[in-house]
């Protein structure tokens, strides 16, 4: 029984994310939603998912009679997602112009940019930080810049001396940041995604799209190629464990005819990123309702691996929002695996799995002995535990 009530949430959060609005997406949000008998666990997971807003807006949409305390809790976390996107895209404009009046050439990834793309409005879409892709040659003037700005960095925690700075700069793609007042995150990236072979030529240079947020404000983003391909990679990353993901790029999918959705496809192939982009659309057809063009659907059919990877990621996805359950490492790592399509992808993931950036800040060696690094994964790990014992052991007295 509780495996049934299980599905029958993750069911309706489905449901939920289909695009577009309208009579298919309301009928089958209205037939999820009658099989739900435990919705406490479905609130849940739809926040587990972060589809608060797209959920609250299907479940009206279907005239779907929510007990009182859900209906009012999930009305109130949609109405938060849309002052917070209200405030995150004035604040990615102003730091877009402080940017451009730097001299760093900048674009915005996900976000507002993304939720005004594919659903027409900043208010559904929910949008944890601010990601801002830069050239890697201009990474650190832009963390100065922020930082002048009022933003601390809050992922590596602390402080970062000059060799700290470079070690982050050589063996990391982001660092994260925080402003102390406004409480605004930034992600600020200057690789878009861990292996660069998937997403070949793809940078903050490429070329870029503007999206009117207003009569006047315009946000730039990656172009919908590029963004397509992007988004694919994104997600096959985390082997699509939230419904999010999958939802904003089916979205971006419904505003484009087969064509455009065949180019698309063509586009992540050349940039190494196929594999990626057939997972995602597969999973699109099959838990979204999406309607592939013909070519595509038959050759996503024929590839082995997006039929893997599809099971892998739809597992990871329900164990991701079980009750206290996390997402399994080793089914995203494999998931990872089976999407590569040249040796490159694999160096790019063996040495991601094998540099732990805190290690590196926390245990200092010289450039020649970064070799080391990978080796000591294991004893530092045990050191780190070893030294949050005490602490957990004072949490539980």
């Amino acid at each position: 029984m509780a495996a049934e009530g299980a599905d029958a949430c993750f069911d309706l959060a489905v449901a939920c994310c289909r695009s577009p609005a309208g009579e298919t997406r309301d009928g089958a949000v209205a037939v999820a939603a009658r099989a739900v008998t435990d919705w406490p666990r479905a609130l849940r997971l739809i926040r587990r998912h972060r589809i608060e807003g797209l959920a609250e807006a299907a479940l009206l949409a279907a005239r779907v009679e929510l007990p009182p305390d859900i209906a009012v809790a999930l009305r109130r976390r949609a109405q938060e997602i849309a002052r917070h996107n209200l405030a995150a895209a004035a604040e990615s404009l102003r730091l877009q112009r402080r940017l451009d009046a730097a001299g760093i050439r900048s674009l915005h990834l996900k976000g507002v940019a993304l939720a005004k793309l594919a659903y027409g409005s900043v208010a559904p879409k929910f949008s944890q930080d601010i990601d801002i892709l830069v050239l890697p040659q201009n990474a650190a003037a832009a963390i100065a810049l922020l930082r002048d700005d009022g933003y601390r960095l809050s992922r590596p925690a602390g402080e970062l001396d000059a060799r700290q700075q470079r070690l982050v700069l050589r063996y990391g793609r982001e660092v994260e940041l925080r402003h102390a007042g406004k409480g605004q995150r930034v992600e600020l990236r200057w690789q878009p995604v861990n292996s660069p072979s998937l997403l070949a030529g793809v940078d903050a240079s490429s070329p870029s799209q503007e999206v009117l947020l207003s009569d006047t404000a315009r946000l730039r983003t990656l172009k919908d190629d590029d963004l397509f391909a992007y988004l694919c990679v994104h997600g096959a990353g985390h082997a699509w464990s939230r419904l999010q993901w999958l939802a904003d790029l089916n979205a971006l999918m419904a505003r484009h005819d087969d064509a455009a959705l065949i180019r698309c496809y063509r586009h992540a192939e050349a940039a190494g990123s196929g594999a990626c982009a057939a997972l995602a659309m597969l999973l699109c057809q099959r838990l979204l309702g999406r309607a592939l063009p013909s070519d595509i659907a038959r050759a996503i059919e024929r590839s082995v691996a997006a039929r893997w990877a599809a099971a892998l990621a739809l597992d990871v996805m329900k164990a991701g929002a079980a009750d206290g359950a996390r997402v399994a490492s080793t089914r995203v790592v494999a998931t990872q695996m089976l999407l590569g399509r040249n040796l490159r992808h694999y160096v790019d993931l063996v040495r991601n799995l094998s540099f732990r950036l805190d290690d590196m800040l926390a245990v200092p060696l010289p450039a020649p002995l970064h070799v080391v690094y990978p080796l000591a994964r294991l004893p530092l790990w045990l050191w780190r535990k070893a030294a949050m014992a005490p602490k957990r052991g004072v949490g539980s007295a």
